[in-house]
C-alpha cells in the first residue's frame, strides 16, 4: 500500500474572490484530503496563514463571515502612499494566529511579495507571520507598502500570481493550486464608432476602477503563470463578478470555492494516491492487511520461495487473518453482485 504523497496548496490571491479559498478547504478537510505545506499570495496569504495556525475549517469560516468587513480598512485621507494604511487588518490577523512566527505554524507556509527596490520576489517562511501576509496584501495603489530590512515590499502577486514552485523545492510531490482569477475570455469588439457624447454619472469612482483593472490584470496574470509551471491540478474558481474590494460578497466567493473543489474531488483523489484498500474496508481493516503483507512482500526480498511459503502458512492459522477475512469476503460478495447485475 506505500505511503501517499506529500501534498502542496497554492492559494492565489484576488482580494475579496481568495474568500473562495476558504470553501476549498472545506471541502479537503470534510473529505480528509491531507495537505503537507500551503504557499500564497495576498488573500491566498491570508486565508493559508489562518488555515495553516489552526487547521479548523468551521472556525475560520465562522471568524470571516462574522467580521465586520466594511469597518476592516482604515482609508487615508490623503492617500499619497495608498488609499488604505492596513493597520487595522494587520492588528485582526495577529489576533486569529496568536501573532505566531513560522516556525510555529502546523502546517509550513510559505508568502510571496515583491520587492519595488531591488525588483524580485522575496518569499517569506521565517520570522514574524503577519508581517510577512501584511506585506503579501499590499495591492500597489491600494494597501500602502511594507519596509522590511529595507525592501519596499507590495503583493507578490505582480509577478507570481499562483506561487506553486516553491512548493516543489520544499517536498511536495503533488501540487495543486486553486486559481480564484479564472474568466472566461470574450471575444474583442471590432468595428466600435467613438463619439464624444460621455455620461459622468455612470462613471465609477478611483478605487472601484482601480480595483476592476487589477482584477483583470490579475486573471490574465495568472493565466499565463500557469502554463509553464509543473502542476498536477489546477482548481479554476469564477467569480468574475465579484471585485476585489467586494467583501460582502463572501458567502458567494466560499460557496463558488466549494462547488469548484467538490467537481475536481475525484481528480484529487487520484493524483494524490487515495489508498483504495482503505476506503472499500476501512482504515483498522486496511491496517491489518498491511501487517500481515508486509512481512510476506519483505522476506521474498530477502529470502526464497520456500521460506515465503512456510510463512504464509504459518499467518493463515493466526487470529489477525481472521479479523480481516469476513470484511474482504463482503468485498467478495459486492463485487460479484455488480458483474452478475451488469
Amino acid at each position: 500500500m506505500g505511503e501517499r504523497k506529500k501534498v502542496g496548496l497554492a492559494l492565489s490571491g484576488g482580494g475579496a474572490r481568495g474568500l473562495a479559498h476558504i470553501g476549498v478547504l472545506k471541502v479537503f478537510e470534510k473529505n480528509k484530503i491531507p495537505i503537507d505545506f500551503i504557499s500564497g499570495t495576498s488573500m491566498g496569504a491570508f486565508v493559508g496563514a489562518i488555515y495553516s495556525a489552526e487547521p479548523n475549517i468551521k472556525k475560520l469560516e465562522k471568524d470571516f463571515l462574522d467580521k465586520p468587513w466594511k469597518t476592516s480598512f482604515d482609508y487615508n485621507f490623503l492617500p499619497s502612499q495608498g488609499l488604505i494604511k492596513g493597520d487595522k487588518i494587520e492588528k485582526w490577523l495577529e489576533k486569529q494566529i496568536n501573532d505566531l512566527e513560522f516556525k510555529d505554524l502546523r502546517i509550513p507556509l510559505f508568502v510571496t511579495a515583491y520587492d519595488l527596490r531591488s525588483k524580485r520576489e522575496i518569499i517569506f517562511n521565517k520570522g514574524d507571520v503577519s508581517e510577512a501576509v501584511r506585506a503579501s496584501i499590499s495591492l500597489p495603489g491600494i494597501f500602502v507598502p511594507v519596509e522590511n530590512k529595507g525592501r519596499l515590499l507590495v503583493d507578490g502577486g505582480i509577478v507570481d500570481p499562483i506561487p506553486s514552485e516553491v512548493l516543489t523545492k520544499a517536498g511536495a510531490e503533488v501540487v495543486i493550486v486553486v486559481n480564484v482569477n479564472a474568466v472566461k475570455e470574450k471575444e474583442p469588439i471590432v468595428g466600435e464608432v467613438a463619439t464624444k457624447m460621455r455620461d459622468s454619472k455612470n462613471i465609477p469612482s478611483i478605487l472601484d476602477t482601480v480595483s476592476k483593472s487589477i482584477q483583470r490584470e490579475g486573471a490574465v496574470l495568472a493565466a499565463y503563470d500557469l502554463i509553464n509551471k509543473k502542476i498536477d491540478l489546477v482548481i479554476n474558481v469564477y467569480l468574475e463578478d465579484v471585485g476585489t474590494l467586494e467583501f460582502d460578497k463572501i458567502k458567494k466567493a466560499i460557496c463558488a470555492g466549494e462547488l469548484a473543489a467538490k467537481r475536481s474531488l475525484d481528480e484529487i483523489k487520484k493524483i494524490i494516491g487515495e489508498n483504495i484498500l482503505e476506503s472499500l474496508v476501512g482504515k483498522k481493516t486496511a491496517e491489518n492487511i498491511e501487517k500481515i503483507v508486509k512481512p510476506i512482500k519483505d522476506l521474498s526480498v530477502s529470502a526464497g520461495l520456500s521460506r515465503v511459503t512456510g510463512h504464509v502458512k504459518e499467518i493463515s492459522k493466526s487470529k489477525q487473518l481472521k479479523k480481516i477475512i469476513k470484511p474482504i469476503n463482503k468485498i467478495g460478495r459486492k463485487i460479484k453482485k455488480t458483474i452478475k447485475s451488469q
